[in-house]
Order: C-alpha cells, then sequence, then structure tokens
C-alpha cells in the first residue's frame, strides 16, 4: 500500500510532467483533451462545404490518438545514454528518458532527430492543416522544416508539404515539396499534375527531382547542381516548351484529354488520417519529354571541389589502421540515398568507433563502419535500415558477403 509521502511525491511528479507540457514553447504540441485527436479533426474538416478533400470512409472521432501527448506519463532525465526509439512508435510506447529526450528536440525541431520524433511532429502538422484556426501555421512549419538540415531527403516531410500544398492551394509549397526529395516516384506525376493545374511553369528545381525520382540515366544528372547548372537548364526548359507550343506541365495536362480526374488514397504519416485526394498523374506523358530533356544536357565534366570531397579524398588516401590477422572483422560500407531514413542512419552510423567517410573512383562518398565480434549489436541496428539499398556492401574478413547471406548465425558471418 502506497504511504501518504509516496501519494504526495508522486502527485507532485505528475504535476510537474503537465507543466512541461502546458508550458511547451512549441506551439504544435498536442495534448490528450486539450487538442481534436486526428479523427475529430477530420470529421470537422470534412463538413467544410470548400474542403479539398473527401474523407476515405466515415471519420471516426478517435478518442485515443496514438501520437498525442498523455501529461500523465513520466518523463525521466536524459542521461545521453538512452537508445533511439524504433520507427512508428507512439508517445506511450516511449520510455520516460526518451519523452525527455523529444520534449527536449520540440523546441528545436529543425536539428537531426530519431525518425520515430521526426513522425510524430509531422503527425502532429497533418492533423493541424484540418483545422482552421491552425493550418496556417502549420503549413508555414513545414514549409520551413523542408529547409532544414535534419530533414533533408526525409519523404515523409516531403509527403506531408505536398498535402498541406494541396489542401492550402499553394503551389509554392507543392514545387518545393517535390524538390525536397523522397518523394514516391507514383506521387511525382501527381505533384506534377497539381503545379499544370494551377498554371504553375515547370522549374528547373522541379524538373531534377522528377528525373531522379523516376530514375532517369541521364549523364547530366550525376553532378547536377541546381544553384549553377540551373539557368541552362531553365534554357532547354524554354526551348522545350516553345517546340511544344506550351510549358511542358500544361502540355502534359492537355495531352490527358478528357480523361477523368481519380479521387485516390492519400498516405499520410499519421494513421488515422485517411483520405482522398484529386489525383492527375502526368507521369505516362511528361515522363518521355523530359527523358529527351534531360539526355540533351551537356555533362558537367569539372565542378570545384569541396573541402568535404577533399577531406573525403584524403581519407581514402590514407592506410587503414592495422588489424591482426587472427581477429574478426567486418565492413559495412554504403553511399548517400534517398530514402527517408538516410540522415537516421548515417546518425548512427557516425555514432560507431569505427566509421570513416570515403570516397571512391567516380568521387562518390562512401561510409564505412568497421565491427569486431563485440560490436555486432550495433551492426544489426544499423543494419536494420540499409541493407536495402543498392549501394550497401558488406566485407567479412576482407571477403564480400552477398546481402542475403547476411543474417545471425549465417555461416558467411563466422
Amino acid at each position: 500500500m502506497p504511504t501518504a509521502q509516496t501519494t504526495i511525491q508522486t502527485t507532485a511528479q505528475t504535476t510537474a510532467q503537465t507543466e512541461v507540457w502546458n508550458q511547451h514553447p512549441n506551439p504544435h504540441v498536442r495534448l490528450i483533451g486539450r487538442t481534436a485527436s486526428a479523427g475529430a479533426a477530420l470529421t470537422a474538416a470534412a463538413q467544410q462545404k470548400d474542403a479539398h478533400f473527401r474523407p476515405a470512409a466515415r471519420p471516426v472521432d478517435f478518442f485515443d490518438d496514438y501520437t498525442q501527448i498523455d501529461p500523465a506519463l513520466p518523463l525521466a532525465r536524459d542521461d545521453g545514454t538512452v537508445a533511439d526509439p524504433l520507427p512508428n512508435t507512439s508517445y506511450a510506447g516511449l520510455t520516460p528518458v526518451q519523452r525527455r529526450r523529444f520534449a527536449n528536440w520540440l523546441t528545436a525541431p529543425e536539428v537531426a532527430a530519431p525518425t520515430a520524433f521526426r513522425q510524430i511532429y509531422l503527425a502532429w502538422l497533418e492533423c493541424a492543416l484540418f483545422e482552421a484556426e491552425k493550418q496556417a501555421a502549420a503549413a508555414k512549419e513545414l514549409s520551413a522544416l523542408l529547409s532544414a538540415g535534419g530533414w533533408k531527403s526525409d519523404g515523409g516531410l516531403a509527403q506531408a508539404a505536398l498535402l498541406a500544398g494541396w489542401l492550402t492551394q499553394d503551389g509554392s509549397l507543392v514545387a518545393r515539396g517535390l524538390a525536397h526529395g523522397g518523394v514516391a516516384p507514383s506521387l511525382l506525376g501527381v505533384g506534377a499534375g497539381w503545379l499544370a493545374q494551377w498554371g504553375r511553369p515547370l522549374g528547373a528545381a522541379c524538373a531534377v527531382a522528377l528525373a531522379r525520382g523516376w530514375n532517369f540515366h541521364a549523364p547530366a544528372l550525376a553532378n547536377f547542381q541546381v544553384e549553377s547548372d540551373g539557368p541552362l537548364l531553365e534554357l532547354h526548359i524554354t526551348s522545350l516548351a516553345s517546340s511544344l507550343g506550351a510549358d511542358p506541365l500544361a502540355w502534359a495536362l492537355t495531352e490527358r484529354g478528357d480523361t477523368p480526374i481519380e479521387w485516390l488514397p492519400w498516405h499520410c504519416t499519421h494513421r488515422g488520417l485517411r483520405l482522398l485526394l484529386p489525383q492527375t498523374d502526368l507521369r505516362p506523358h511528361l515522363e518521355p519529354r523530359l527523358a529527351e530533356l534531360m539526355n540533351s544536357l551537356p555533362v558537367t565534366s569539372a565542378r570545384p571541389v569541396t573541402q568535404a570531397e577533399e577531406r573525403a579524398t584524403a581519407e581514402f588516401a590514407t592506410v587503414a589502421p592495422v588489424v591482426p590477422s587472427t581477429e574478426w572483422t567486418l565492413l559495412l560500407e554504403f553511399g548517400d540515398s534517398r530514402s527517408q531514413h538516410f540522415e537516421y542512419a548515417l546518425h548512427l552510423a557516425r555514432k560507431q568507433p569505427g566509421y570513416q567517410m570515403l570516397m571512391d573512383e567516380t568521387r562518390q562518398l562512401v561510409h564505412r563502419v568497421r565491427y569486431r565480434k563485440r560490436h555486432m549489436r550495433q551492426f544489426w541496428r544499423l543494419w536494420a535500415y540499409v541493407e536495402s539499398w543498392s549501394s550497401t556492401k558488406i566485407y567479412v574478413n576482407g571477403q564480400e558477403v552477398k546481402k542475403w547471406n547476411v543474417y545471425p548465425y549465417s555461416a558467411e558471418m563466422r
């Protein structure tokens, strides 16, 4: 039976935890009982006559929103040694230390963070997009995060920006979301279709994002920099528009003819938001013209070498530490990726004592981590994120191991 002193201490702790969230400086924090759940926000927004979406099913007023903050759940002091939560973890699924770290991160959400933290924050912003008094602020926050280094190539952010752009009818936000990277190839043509409907022209950044997202093998894309090479691409887009008789986006929209616009499901970060959006996919008509355009660009032969690349080249030239021939070693290598988990995977790799950033013979950056037997727990944690990437390679005692043979107790891993 709890004593009176224990009861007083527990009550004091709960009050202190509630004050942390009630006084939190981030205006997008969503608390149980204070802010609407995802289902309630969607239900209210669906009743508006000028809504630019349809519910995928009859919205349900979810009283148990897995992303909302329950102030009664404990917060513990961040001692710096806590493990990162797994992706898709709910707020209640976080440990007390992780909740404290999450609260601290929310004061500066533009910096890098575990995927689970970013997913909860995106889910909040998505919910706010369906609340009239919060929509503008949420769209502005998504726009700001597109420029934040900690969210580079985050596919969830890019897709949330597309949603915000459509709901607010903001073509510039849709264009920035496409250029951010990480958008699913199936949605690139949809975003381009929205821009065409609003009469926005095809820009250089958008054209490059579409070409890379659709995996064009144009030589010019390898070293293409929008800041320096964009003006030349703009000239080629103007030339293409002249030959088509209209901007490429407007031309592709016209080529669709009388094909009806389809209302199709839209995937949100928040699992409770299930909606339909009108989607006009321009890819079938735009992709061939865009491929011809990108292949007509001259290859950028010699762009200035950055200091980071010079350092990487120097590291590549150095001799690796001598390892006793009798000691088992594993080398994990992976390159840059457009995966939404890339920044987090790189964060995990850099925390390892055997991490190196190198440059291969084609001047592509390679991230290498050396493991010993006693470090395999950290290896499996990173492997879960990078195993499906085409650039990932594994070497055990100098011999390459095929990825399908990489699993605990594998003969090739002994």
